[in-house]
C-alpha cells in the first residue's frame, strides 16, 4: 500500500510494509527509516539513486525528496520519527544528511532486526510505558547506525520542487492542474511537467492520483463509501477513482474494502 507522510500527529509511527514502497515523491519533517525483509528497490533521495535490497537499512533524514521504484516485491519494517524526540541529536538530524542512505546488512549490527521488532512491539502494544520504550530503544539503535554513516551539511534550500510538494500535499484535495499551480507558485507548467517528468520519475497526473488514493484507502478504512471516498479524495467522477485506484493499488475499490474485512 502507497504511503504519504507530509504530516504525522505521532512523534513516532511504526508499521510493516507489505505490499511495497511508495513511489509517490514525498517528504517531512520526521525521518524515515525502512529494513527490507524481501524485496529489492531503488531508493531516490534528492534526486540520486540508491539501490536497496533484503537486509538493507534506509534512513532518509528530515525535508530530504525521496521515493521508491521496487524491483522486486518489497516487504519491511517502516518507522517514522520526529527529530525533537532527542534533543542531543536534534542539532544533527536538521543539519546534516547522510552522503549515502543505505547500510548494507553486512555492516548493520546482527541484533537490528530484533531491535526494530521490539521497537514496533513497544510502540503499537498499547502498554503502559511502551510507547516510552520504544523511543529508548529507537535511541540505542540510532546510536550504532549514525556512526557507519557519513554525515555532510544539509543545504536546507526549499527549491521549486520542494515548494511544488508542499502546495500539492495542502491541496490535492481540491481541483489541482498544472495551470493551477503554474499560477500559485508563479512558475511555467511546462517548466513544472518538466520537474516531475525528469527529477520525480512521475507524471504530474500520476502523483496527484497517487495522493488522492492513498488518502481514498485512509477514508475507505473507515467508512466502505466508494463514491463518498471517491469525490473526499479530490476525484471528478468515481469511474476516474476506480481507474487510477487499481492502477496503484493493482485492486478495486471494493476488493480493497473487501481484503480489508477479512
Amino acid at each position: 500500500m502507497l504511503y504519504i507522510i507530509e504530516n504525522r500527529k505521532h512523534v513516532l509511527s511504526s508499521e510493516y510494509i507489505e505490499n511495497g514502497l511508495s513511489p509517490i515523491p514525498h517528504l517531512h519533517t520526521h525521518l524515515e527509516l525502512i529494513y527490507l525483509t524481501a524485496g529489492s528497490s531503488i531508493a531516490t533521495v534528492d534526486y540520486m539513486d540508491h539501490p536497496v535490497k533484503k537486509g538493507d537499512l534506509f534512513l532518509a533524514f528530515p525535508n530530504q525528496i525521496h521515493f521508491y521504484h521496487d524491483i522486486h516485491p518489497c516487504n519491511g519494517k517502516l518507522l517514522i520519527f520526529s527529530h525533537d524526540l532527542w534533543k542531543e541529536l536534534k542539532d544533527t538530524f536538521q543539519n546534516k544528511v547522510p552522503s549515502h542512505p543505505v547500510i548494507r546488512r553486512d555492516r548493520l549490527p546482527e541484533d537490528t532486526e530484533a531491535l526494530l521488532e521490539k521497537i514496533m512491539a513497544q510502540n503499537n502494544g498499547g502498554q503502559p510505558y511502551g510507547r516510552l520504550a520504544a523511543r529508548g530503544l529507537l535511541l540505542a539503535l540510532l546510536c550504532e547506525l549514525l556512526p557507519l554513516m557519513t554525515l555532510i551539511p544539509s543545504l536546507n534550500s526549499y527549491d521549486s520542487i520542494k515548494n511544488i510538494l508542499i502546495y500539492c500535499s495542502g491541496h490535492y484535495t481540491e481541483p489541482l492542474s498544472l495551470d493551477i499551480l503554474s499560477r500559485e507558485l508563479h512558475l511555467n507548467k511546462y517548466y513544472i511537467s518538466h520537474l516531475f517528468k525528469d527529477r520525480m520519475k512521475i507524471s504530474f497526473p500520476d502523483f496527484i492520483n497517487g495522493m488522492r488514493v492513498e488518502h481514498a484507502c485512509n477514508l475507505l478504512q473507515q467508512n466502505p463509501d466508494i463514491t463518498e471516498a471517491a469525490f473526499a479524495s479530490g476525484f471528478s467522477s468515481v469511474r476516474t477513482f476506480n481507474r487510477a485506484f487499481s492502477k496503484f493499488m493493482e485492486m478495486t475499490p471494493r476488493e480493497y474494502i473487501k481484503d480489508g474485512q477479512t
